[in-house]
C-alpha cells in the first residue's frame, strides 16, 4: 500500500489528508512449461510423422552410431564388451519399439537415450575413461 500526502490551501484554512492507494499487480505471460510438458507436446505433435521417426531412428543407428561405437571402441581400447553390449541393446530396443507400433512418445524418447547413450559412450571412449 502506497500513502500519498497531499496538502490543499483553501483561502485561510489548509488541510492536511492521507490518501491510501492500493495496487493490484495482474500477471499478462502464461506459466512456463517444464522441459517434460515440452517434450510431451513435441511428441504427440509428431504422430503423423512416426514412419519418419522410425526411418531415421533406423539408418542413424544402423549407418552412424552403432559402427562408429565399434570401431572407436577397438581402435583406442575402450572397454569394448560393456559399451557395445549397451550400444547393441539401445539398438535392437529402437528397433522393436518402432516395429511393434509402440506411441510416438516412447519412441521418440528412446531414439533421444540413444543418442544420449552412445554420446556417452564415445566420449568416455576418446577421454580414455
Amino acid at each position: 500500500m502506497k500513502v500519498i500526502k497531499s496538502y490543499s490551501c483553501q483561502s485561510d484554512i489548509c488541510s492536511h489528508q492521507n490518501i491510501n492507494i492500493m495496487a493490484t499487480l495482474a500477471l499478462t505471460n502464461q506459466p512456463t512449461l517444464s522441459l517434460w510438458a515440452k517434450f510431451i507436446t513435441f511428441a504427440d505433435s509428431q504422430k503423423e510423422n512416426r514412419l519418419a521417426w522410425f526411418l531415421v531412428s533406423l539408418i542413424l543407428h544402423a549407418t552412424m552410431l552403432v559402427p562408429l561405437t565399434f570401431i572407436l571402441v577397438y581402435s583406442l581400447d575402450g572397454h569394448v564388451i560393456p559399451c557395445l553390449a549397451v550400444s547393441m541393446v539401445i539398438f535392437f530396443a529402437n528397433i522393436v519399439a518402432n516395429m511393434s507400433g509402440a506411441n510416438t512418445r516412447s519412441t521418440i524418447f528412446l531414439f533421444g537415450l540413444s543418442l544420449a547413450v552412445h554420446s556417452v559412450i564415445l566420449i568416455t571412449t576418446v577421454l580414455g575413461i
